[in-house]
């Protein structure tokens, strides 16, 4: 600091006495001074068009030229070059050379006529990722070997360092992909990437880095020309002509800033205006709210009271609602959108045996999930609601039948918050259906030796009655005519009771294939002879389409009989009329319904219509309808019966669709 305060001094000495005794005329006869500067350092010295320098630097030298009446020429140089060039007398002086140190001992230096820092240039990918020169480690970084800062890097660890002659080619370097960061000048750096068209894609961070004097070097010794360079560069800072020097450079790069600058400053003075008004106005009108604060206070603690009313009535709302659902005889667990669990009640945790607080900590406990998603996906109808469903869980050897439901939970705005599962233990009434159909079939087996025996029995009687006779008879020629007519009758008889009877203990196993509707019906045709003679009307509608996958021969066999049947029941009536329909119920179902115009049935009779050896016809069996039951049961089907006494009944038959669209025919 010192040596630099005696060089002041005895530079502003050295001026007094120029200005006094020396005239401009004393360089007159100098020749014209060699200038070297940056070729490549837009906006302060670089080469135009006619490959001439231009910039910064150089409208500053000729300022000075013009002031001393000197010619300068001007030749672009790199800054290595021009060092050496300067230290072998080959040039006066490089403008635009920084001011350092090591280079003191070296060159002269006049003051400084502009100031600058390294800035950092990097992609915009990058942006997230760097922001100070501590975020460089492991970068691959791009400089001037020139700038002042290349000390900080090569003292830097982790960091890969590429230098370059010029900052043009550091540029070229980022640009090419061969570095990550260029370290320099930002003017320079924001003049070669409009240039090339690529400020869009790269990023200039306005990091202050190693601050730097611009100034220019003469050789060492040399202070006339320093003197004089420094006295001028003292006048056009004083006249602020250096000034408006830089601004004609930089200004255009900085006129947005400054206008943004501008309207910031007329907005804030705007802002502030209003806010002294409105202070103002609030000043004003405080004295006017104190007065009614007081009234306000009171009723804000009304409010209060008010408040804490209804909380405590939510309180005891919520503790009512828990009250409720913890003593319901119904299992209830909710879920959110993400099937995790929000809720669940005492009965849910007895009927899975798992805590309450066990079944919330839960994120994907797998009964409740398999459980969930196996109703929600497979049995969902329209509303939301599923159908009733059986599942058996396993959980600590533990065997249960669970029956539930899943719904859709709606916020006040309609709009879906989750999921509603509730559920009943059904292990006890399961049992006890069992129980109770145990106890049916042995109900039924009873009827069924009942019937057997009552049915056996007379066809038994007349045999006996007639072998009884036979002895004291046999000689009477009518006697054998009748004994000839009912005899083999009543065997008959018996051997039809005993062939059905078989036939319904041991069913045979269906033949399942695929048949068209068409197929089902092609043996009624024995019957339409039938219903001509007796005047009965026929009427059929078949969708040809479907296609049953069914043993064919059984489903003929249970058509045959109900029909057979419905011929019985309209043979009486005054309108004869049966009526075969075959369509679809749903993809997966197809429907055959035999209606007729008979005497109809009574509700008692309904209920044991498919009971075995229960008939309202003076001469049948009373298995057909039991082993037409268990014929559709076979295939798969299911079969229920609408009667109205003198209003007709009407059969309805269902049975499964096939999955393949062409049948395959016997």
């Amino acid at each position: 600091m010192i040596k630099q305060l005696y060089k002041i001094l005895g530079i502003c000495c050295f001026t007094l006495f120029f200005q006094t005794i020396w005239s401009p005329d004393i360089f007159a006869e100098q020749k014209t001074y060699k200038i070297a500067g940056e070729w490549a350092l837009p906006p302060f010295s670089f080469k135009n068009k006619d490959g001439e320098l231009t910039g910064i630097n150089i409208d500053i030298m000729e300022k000075i030229a013009d002031y001393n009446g000197l010619d300068f020429e001007y030749i672009p140089m790199g800054m290595q070059d021009a060092e050496k060039a300067l230290k072998n007398g080959f040039i006066d002086a490089i403008v635009g050379s920084t001011y350092s140190t090591e280079k003191d001992n070296q060159f002269d230096f006049t003051q400084s006529y502009f100031t600058m820092s390294q800035s950092i240039i990097i992609p915009n990918a990058k942006q997230n990722d760097i922001h100070t020169l501590t975020d460089l480690r492991n970068s691959h970084v791009v400089l001037d070997n020139n700038t002042p800062v290349i000390s900080t890097f090569l003292n830097m660890r982790n960091t890969n360092l590429t230098t370059v002659s010029n900052q043009y080619s550091g540029i070229l370097t980022l640009l090419n992909k061969r570095a990550d960061v260029f370290i320099g000048n930002k003017w320079t750096a924001d003049y070669y990437l409009k240039k090339f068209r690529q400020e869009n894609h790269y990023i200039i961070l306005d990091e202050v880095i190693e601050p730097a004097d611009y100034t220019i070097a003469v050789k060492k010794g040399n202070q006339t020309l320093l003197f004089m360079m420094d006295n001028t560069l003292t006048e056009l800072k004083a006249n602020r002509n250096l000034n408006e020097i830089i601004d004609k450079w930089v200004m255009p790069q900085s006129n947005q800033k400054i206008a943004r600058l501008e309207q910031f400053i007329f907005w804030l003075i705007i802002i502030l205006a209003a806010v002294a008004v409105i202070l103002l106005i609030i000043y004003i009108w405080n004295q006017k709210l104190k007065k009614s604060v007081h009234a306000q206070t009171k009723s804000l603690h009304l409010l209060n009271k008010d408040l804490q009313m209804q909380r405590q009535n939510i309180a005891n709302s919520k503790a009512f609602k828990d009250q409720i659902l913890n003593n319901i005889n119904t299992g209830i667990i909710t879920f959110d959108l993400d099937f995790v669990i929000t809720s669940c009640n005492a009965k849910a945790s007895d009927i899975l045996n798992i805590s309450v607080e066990n079944i919330l900590n839960l994120r994907n406990y797998p009964t409740l999930i398999r459980l969930f998603n196996s109703s929600y996906q497979e049995h969902e109808d329209k509303n939301g609601t599923n159908y009733f469903q059986v599942l058996v869980l396993n959980e600590e050897s533990e065997r249960k039948v669970i029956s539930y439901t899943v719904h859709k939970m709606y916020s006040s705005e309609e709009i879906q918050t989750g999921f509603l599962l509730s559920m009943n233990d059904e292990t006890e009434k399961k049992l006890l259906e069992k129980k109770l159909v145990t106890q049916e079939k042995l109900h039924a087996l009873g009827q069924l030796v009942a019937g057997v025996a009552h049915e056996i029995r007379n066809p038994l009687t007349s045999i006996k009655t007639f072998i009884e006779l036979l002895p004291s008879k046999y000689e009477n020629p009518q006697f054998r005519q009748v004994l000839m007519e009912h005899l083999p009758t009543e065997v008959n008889r018996l051997n039809a009771i005993v062939t059905d009877l078989i036939d319904y203990a041991r069913p045979r196993p269906p033949n399942k294939r695929n048949y068209y509707a068409n197929e089902l019906i092609s043996l009624l045709a024995f019957h339409k002879v039938t219903m001509e003679k007796k005047q009965i009307n026929f009427e059929q509608t078949i969708d040809e389409d479907l296609v049953f996958y069914i043993d064919l021969q059984q489903i003929h066999q249970v058509l045959l009989n109900l029909v057979l049947n419905s011929i019985q029941a309209v043979e009486k009536t005054e309108h004869k009329t049966i009526k075969i329909t075959i369509d679809k119920m749903n993809e997966n179902t197809g429907r055959i319904i035999i209606a007729d115009t008979g005497k109809g049935m009574k509700q008692e009779e309904q209920n044991h219509i498919f009971e075995p050896f229960f008939t309202n016809k003076e001469k049948g069996v009373g298995l057909g309808l039991t082993l037409s039951y268990r014929l559709i049961k076979e295939n798969n089907g299911d079969i229920y019966v609408k009667s109205y006494l003198n209003s007709g009944t009407k059969f309805v038959i269902l049975l499964p669709l096939s999955e393949e669209r062409e049948a395959i025919l016997s």
